[in-house]
This record gives C-alpha cells, sequence and structure tokens, in this order.
C-alpha cells in the first residue's frame, strides 16, 4: 500500500514539473543556424606556422624589441610543418571552414622577387584544406610585414599601399583558384595604435602624425587591394568575395548624462565604424573581430574613466579582459547600417580553464543565434584559435586554442571545448543538451 502511495505521489510530481516547464516556455527544441552557416576556426601565419625570420616581428623579438616582448615566437605551434595533422583536426570538429593567413615575407623576400618554393608551398596547404572540403577565408596581412619594406618606412610610406596592392594581385593571380573568402588586412586600428599611439610594437612609435597617416595609407591599400583581387578574379570568371576582419568593441557608461552617452557613441563610431566608412564600397562582408566589452564611469574628479572589472569580480580572460557575450549581439545591431553580410572572423577566450572556454563559446554562439533570429545577415562564425600560439608581446603563456600545444614537442591534445563546439558545428545548431554548459559550471568529461 505505501508503494503504491508513493508511486503516485511520483507521477503527481513528475505531472507538476511538466505542467510548470510548459507555463515557463521551456523547450528542447534545438537552436538551428542558416543551412550553409560557416563554422570554422582561425590562425595567423606569425602566430603558429613557426621561423618566419623576413619580417618585421622577428627583427623585433631578437633586436630592439626583444626587451618588449615576454619571448621571442621560434617554432612557434610548428604549423608551417605540421598543417596536415592540424586540418585534419579541423575536419573531425566538422569544421567547413577556416581562417588562415599568407606571411607576405615568405612569399616577398625582397622587393620584387617571388619565392615560388613558398608560393607552392602555401599551393599545398589551401589544397590540403579544400581536400577536407573547408572553404578558405584567407588573410593578406595580419600584424606582419617584410624586414625590407619596414626600412623603407612600412605604412608611413604612401607607397605601401601600391606595394600591398601588388602583392595582393599576386597571390590572386596564382593562389586564388582555392581561395572563398579574403581579408586584406586584420585589424588595421589595433596595428596602428599598438605601434604609432601606444608604441608597443614595431616600429614602436608614438606620433599622432603618423598614426594618421598610417591608417589611411592602410584604408588606401585596402581599396586598391579590393580592386586588384576583383578584376584578377573576373579573369579567372571566379567570385571574389573581399573584406577585412576588424576588431570592434561593445562600451557602456554608468552615468546616464547625455555627455557620457555622446563621449560611448563617438568612441564606437571611431573604434568599430570609421575605417569601415573611410573604405565604403570596398566590401563584400563585414568581418568582425569581438573580444572586448568595456565599462567606463566618473571618477572622483569628475574624469571619464575605464571601470577595473576586477574590482566588481566580473568574469574575464586570463588576459583580464571582461566576458560579455551579449556585447556581440549589440556590436552587430549597430553594424547593420552598412547592409552587408556579416562573418564573425575571430572570437575566442585566453583561459587555462577549459571549461570556461567551452561556456563561452556556447554563450557567444547563442547571441549568435539571437542576432540572427533579430534579422541581422549573420552567415559564418570563426574561433580564435584552432590552435595555442604565440601571443605577439605577451608570448606562449596565453592559451587561446581549442587544441592545446606542448611548445617543446608540439604534440597537439584535443581540448573538451573542442568538442563540444564540433557538436555545435555538426548539427548546425545548439541543442539543449548543449546549452546546459550555460549553468553552474556543468561539463563534458574528458575521456
Amino acid at each position: 500500500m505505501a508503494k503504491k502511495k508513493r508511486s503516485k505521489f511520483n507521477r503527481f510530481i513528475k505531472k507538476s514539473q511538466r505542467a510548470k516547464r510548459k507555463v515557463a516556455g521551456h523547450s528542447h527544441q534545438p537552436l538551428l543556424f542558416p543551412k550553409g552557416f560557416l563554422w570554422g576556426t582561425s590562425t595567423s601565419s606569425h602566430q603558429v606556422e613557426g621561423n618566419n625570420t623576413n619580417n618585421d616581428w622577428w627583427a623585433w623579438e631578437h633586436g630592439r624589441g626583444k626587451k618588449r616582448v615576454a619571448e621571442p615566437s621560434g617554432a612557434a605551434a610548428n604549423q608551417y610543418e605540421l598543417y596536415e595533422n592540424d586540418f585534419d583536426i579541423i575536419a573531425d570538429m566538422h569544421n567547413n571552414a577556416h581562417r588562415l593567413s599568407i606571411e607576405w615575407s615568405r612569399i616577398e623576400p625582397e622587393e620584387g622577387q617571388w619565392n615560388w618554393i613558398e608560393v607552392e608551398h602555401y599551393r599545398k596547404v589551401l589544397q590540403a584544406l579544400k581536400k577536407r572540403n573547408i572553404k578558405v577565408m584567407l588573410t593578406l596581412h595580419h600584424f606582419t610585414n617584410p624586414i625590407w619594406l619596414a626600412k623603407q618606412g612600412g605604412w608611413e610610406q604612401r607607397r605601401t599601399a601600391e606595394l600591398f596592392a601588388r602583392y595582393a594581385e599576386f597571390i590572386a593571380e596564382h593562389l586564388g583558384e582555392y581561395v572563398d573568402f579574403w581579408i586584406t588586412i586584420n585589424e588595421p586600428l589595433v596595428y596602428v595604435s599598438e605601434s604609432y599611439m601606444l608604441g608597443k610594437w614595431p616600429p614602436a612609435k608614438k606620433s599622432i602624425w603618423k598614426t594618421a597617416k598610417v591608417f589611411f595609407t592602410m584604408a588606401r591599400a585596402h581599396r586598391l587591394a579590393y580592386r586588384e583581387i576583383h578584376a584578377e578574379m573576373h579573369k579567372q570568371h571566379r567570385i571574389a568575395r573581399v573584406g577585412i576582419a576588424k576588431n570592434v568593441v561593445s562600451l557602456v557608461s554608468y552615468r546616464k548624462k547625455f555627455i557620457d552617452y555622446v563621449y560611448v557613441r563617438v568612441s564606437e563610431y571611431v573604434w568599430n565604424n570609421f575605417f569601415f566608412s573611410r573604405t565604403r564600397g570596398t566590401h563584400d562582408y563585414l568581418g568582425v573581430n569581438y573580444y572586448f566589452h568595456n565599462r567606463v564611469k566618473r571618477d572622483k574628479g569628475g574624469k571619464l574613466v575605464f571601470v577595473d572589472v576586477r574590482q566588481e569580480d566580473r568574469d574575464r580572460s586570463d588576459l583580464g579582459w571582461e566576458i560579455y557575450a551579449p556585447g556581440l549581439f549589440d556590436v552587430l545591431l549597430e553594424l547593420q547600417r552598412y547592409g552587408l553580410p556579416i562573418y564573425i572572423t575571430e572570437n575566442g577566450l585566453a583561459a587555462i580553464n577549459d571549461h570556461k572556454r567551452t561556456r563561452f563559446i556556447v554563450a557567444h554562439v547563442k547571441e549568435l543565434y539571437h542576432a540572427i533570429k533579430a534579422g541581422m545577415d549573420v552567415r559564418g562564425y570563426f574561433h580564435w584559435s584552432l590552435l595555442d600560439n604565440y601571443e605577439w608581446d605577451k608570448g606562449f603563456e596565453p592559451r587561446f586554442g581549442l587544441i592545446a600545444v606542448d611548445y617543446e614537442t608540439q604534440k597537439r591534445t584535443i581540448r573538451p571545448s573542442a568538442r563540444v563546439y564540433a557538436r555545435i558545428c555538426e548539427e548546425n545548431a545548439i541543442t539543449h543538451e548543449i546549452l546546459r554548459y550555460l549553468g553552474h559550471g556543468a561539463h563534458e568529461e574528458d575521456s
């Protein structure tokens, strides 16, 4: 009799729970992405290839800037030799796209001298992706410059725009058949600010005049390269999709005053929109790199300052960057003004704690789903990064990779977060099971 009562009680509890879920609108349906959505990862040549001895970063690491970098890049992740193995991992993760860069200093080690051995190397790299049915997003400039160009003044010289366009045309002519999407320049404002405003990266100059000059030279270089790539692809009867990868920020003010609102809006325009505006008409899509959410407030003296999110104990990366997934939705909403398709060309987390990376991925991809449902034309997501890599002046300590790298042995280890991302890619959806990772630290077993 007691068992019967218990059974009846259990049925009552289950029925109540089902009713409660129904009232709350709880759904187990997967959050589906559009058919053909691109799922991929990103890397850059200097950060993963190793031994890029002909560029200005290598010279900086071993010369005047050696005290400003944590350590030299050396062999990095040695992807120059291990790319086949790494691309097998990409395929196993059910990625249908990959973003990588070509090292200009390998292709043109001296002005006007093309290294055909390196051209053939990159041909094999791109063919390896195509053999695995992976679409290629190719970056032509990712912070590094040939030493010969740097000695001539680099991006401070107007002539560099023409030299870059010539290089872009060369790559389009000889390797364009393997490229689905082109990125001319990665994060131009990051390069400009780190190298010419803050003076932390080569050539380490602090000058407002040179900052502006380099900005406008890069904008001109993109416009010229855009036209050269399109012209060459037209000759080959191929479609060219050309853009840039732009680092964008989400910004909020703690004080709801008009002057603070103006500050936020102007800051967002300058950082997020000014380069797009200066190069309007030469973008087939918008490439968006999202890492930063900044908060501003007034200090005791009334001065606008950035909030130290550590004092508020906010979730952040190992580099101290706040993790704020809704900011991705906000910047996408802002970029709708251009009426162009959008690809998230970078989004990632420096973290030793891989459970944090898992939650990061699910939270940000979920924001993309909401953006698409809100009518935004988002067509792809490239997680940064496939591999642990050389993080510029910070060296090898920050760990961004879905794949862990032992830099002494070059052994690759697939992190649990990579398995979660692979499931999203395979399903082209965030399933109810995946959504549980946004709960209280739930995580997948390492086995």
